[in-house]
This record gives C-alpha cells, sequence and structure tokens, in this order.
C-alpha cells in the first residue's frame, strides 16, 4: 500500500470515528435535555430511565452518575442516590460538587455522622468553602455545640460579612455562650441587612 492510500485511509478512518463521536455526543446533549424536562414536571423515574440509557453503555461517565445521584435522591431512593454519588466522587477524584450532592441522600436518612464526616472533607480540600462550612455550623448548633457552631459561622463571616445566616447564627452562638454585646453586633448586622427578620428581632430584643 502506497503512502497516499495509507494516509486516504487513515482520513476515512478519522472522519468516520469523529462522525461516530458527535453522535454519541449529540445523543447525549438529547437525552439529558430530555430528562431535565421530565424532572422540571415532577417525572423523576422517566428522567432516571433516560439517565440510565447512558449510564448502561458507559458507567464510568461522572455527568451520567452525578445526575443519577440526583434524581434518585429527588425520588426518595436514597440508597441508589448514595451509589451513585459516590461513584461519581470516586470517578472525579472527589469533587466537592459530587461531595456536597452526597450530603443530601444521607441527610433525608438523618445519617448525620456521615454528613458530618463529607463537610470536614470538604473543608479539608477547600477551607473556605461556604456550604461546607455553614451546614457543619449549623450541624453543631443543633447538637448544642456552640463553641464548635461559632468557629464555623465565622469563617464563613470573614468571606462573607454581609450574609444574612452567618450573622444570625453568630448572633444566637454568642448569645448561648453568653456574650449579649457580641451576640447584639451580629442581630443588628443581620438587621441592617434583612430588616424583617423575626429570629434577629427577637434575639437583639433578648439582648437588651
Amino acid at each position: 500500500m502506497s503512502m497516499k492510500q495509507v494516509l486516504s485511509v487513515l482520513l476515512i478512518f478519522t472522519f468516520s470515528a469523529g462522525t461516530f463521536a458527535n453522535g454519541l455526543s449529540d445523543e447525549k446533549l438529547k437525552i439529558f435535555k430530555e430528562s431535565v424536562t421530565e424532572e422540571s414536571i415532577g417525572n423523576y423515574a422517566n428522567a432516571i430511565k433516560l439517565i440510565q440509557q447512558l449510564h448502561s453503555a458507559n458507567k464510568k461517565d461522572y455527568l451520567t452518575n452525578l445526575r443519577l445521584g440526583w434524581l434518585c435522591y429527588l425520588d426518595k431512593k436514597y440508597d441508589e442516590s448514595i451509589k451513585y454519588y459516590e461513584e461519581a466522587v470516586r470517578l472525579s477524584n472527589r469533587s466537592l460538587e459530587a461531595m456536597l450532592g452526597l450530603t443530601y441522600p444521607y441527610s433525608a436518612k438523618n445519617e448525620w455522622e456521615k454528613v458530618e464526616a463529607i463537610y470536614k472533607n470538604i473543608i479539608d480540600k477547600d477551607e473556605h468553602n461556604y456550604t461546607a462550612n455553614m451546614n457543619l455550623g449549623k450541624i453543631f448548633f443543633n447538637k448544642a455545640s456552640y463553641i464548635n457552631a461559632k468557629s464555623y459561622f465565622e469563617n464563613v463571616y470573614e468571606n462573607y460579612p454581609s450574609d444574612t445566616d452567618a450573622n444570625l447564627y453568630l448572633g444566637w452562638a454568642y448569645y448561648y455562650l453568653g456574650n449579649k454585646s457580641n451576640a447584639k453586633e451580629y442581630f443588628t448586622n443581620t438587621l441592617i441587612v434583612d430588616s424583617d427578620n423575626s429570629s434577629a428581632i427577637e434575639g437583639l430584643n433578648l439582648t437588651r
């Protein structure tokens, strides 16, 4: 076979492979779009079936596992949701979005130790992650561990000083720790950005 013939064969193969890949890409876009439409009208089972077509063809695809984790969570299939989210975490070398997604089904199952561990892992990778710090602070706050809660809320506050939740929860954490002066400051901050916040109004009245 001459060099010219070899090049011709290679060009045909490249074109065919590209066409095949484009066909797969187009099909993936089509199925994801249909799945989003089904999700938007509450047909979670149908949305799941659509994405499972792609998952059956390629179980190592990050986006299909991530999407199935979300859809199974919406459909209250929490164990399946965990399976897909965990696979997404593994495939992506522990992506933050997949790890955050994993907290949803565990929260729905009230497995708070698992949720706490996931948020701590996220903070190990991203010290100032808003969601992990805020939600971990709330977990400790709900356990009346106000010292621990305060440290996570302060991490959020340092990066988002006008954040309503950070100020409000810091106000209550300081109040329960017996520091009414600091509590008053954060309740006031909360009302500056959210003047009708009933919890901040209540807290502020308690510090007078």
